[in-house]
């Protein structure tokens, strides 16, 4: 959900996105996410296994502009059994299957040996299964949880919540650039007013969605998912920059791929995890 404190409003922005459609494909985004949330664990959690298939494949093809070649397949694979194992058999599934695939990406490298640059391979299939899957996994967790779907509804309304309350307070009082090297349109401004929205949020949304969820908790939640959904930004603009790309891909018209819609959800599912077990929830 990449911030955009600095761009202009209007049918087209300033980065040459079409607003309407960005904001239509982020509707269509969030109608899947709570149909499939409010038909079943299960249900949302194949959607994401969906979500986490597309955005492998994106940093996979925007990988293999470089020398890398990472073995994607084993990645898939064993990310697919990552969140599957986290949901079944909780943080010892999800150990296993990290386990798993650092060995077999290793060993699928070091086997491949028509691999110009197998230390490249490697390094690159590793980044995109901790990055993807693994993130992604601790919504398994979260919705290992009694009303567990809706840890994960409030969680991603406040990372989106973060990002509108950001892009608001930036656009009106953005003056401080926070990291003009990799981001020129985040200002502090805006991480500021994205925070305190994201609290607000969360002190009233909060104990409406989960009612055993204390107003403290809540507006806790609210803060540290504000800002680590500014480091999830920020990450994946270092990594377009770096690879030379606009977008990681080009499946929502209007705002790039599906890395582009989550790239912030994938920090902050792990910090709602470590929050909720701080607070014995």
């Amino acid at each position: 959900m990449a911030q955009t404190d600095g761009s202009e409003p209007g049918a087209a922005s300033s980065s040459g996105r079409n607003l309407p459609l960005a904001v239509g494909s982020a509707v269509l985004f969030a109608v899947l996410f709570l149909g499939s949330a409010l038909v079943s664990k299960w249900a949302l959690l194949s959607f994401i296994a969906l979500a986490v298939v597309i955005a492998v494949l994106e940093l996979d093809a925007a990988l293999r502009t470089t020398a890398a070649r990472p073995p994607t397949a084993v990645v898939l694979v064993a990310g697919l059994a990552m969140l599957a194992g986290a949901f079944v058999y909780g943080a010892r599934g999800q150990l296993a299957a990290v386990i798993v695939m650092v060995l077999a990406v290793l060993a699928w490298t070091l086997a491949d040996r028509s691999d110009p640059a197998p230390l490249q391979s490697a390094g690159s299939g590793l980044l995109i299964g901790m990055w993807v899957p693994f993130l992604a996994s601790f919504l398994a967790l979260l919705l290992r949880r009694p009303d567990g779907q809706w840890y994960v509804i409030l969680t991603v309304l406040l990372t989106a919540a973060s990002d509108i309350f950001a892009y608001a307070v930036g656009y009106r009082f953005g003056r401080h650039k926070l990291a003009p090297a990799v981001s020129p349109g985040k200002t502090w401004e805006g991480v500021v007013g994205g925070m305190l929205g994201a609290m607000l949020v969360a002190a009233i949304a909060g104990p409406l969605l989960i009612g055993r969820l204390a107003v403290g908790h809540a507006v806790a939640l609210g803060a540290l998912v504000a800002i680590v959904a500014v480091i999830g930004d920020l990450a994946e603009s270092a990594v377009k920059r770096s690879l030379g790309v606009k977008d990681l891909g080009r499946l929502l018209p209007g705002h790039g791929g599906m890395m582009d819609r989550v790239d912030a959800m994938l920090f902050t599912l792990p910090v709602a995890h470590l929050v909720l077990l701080a607070g014995r929830l």
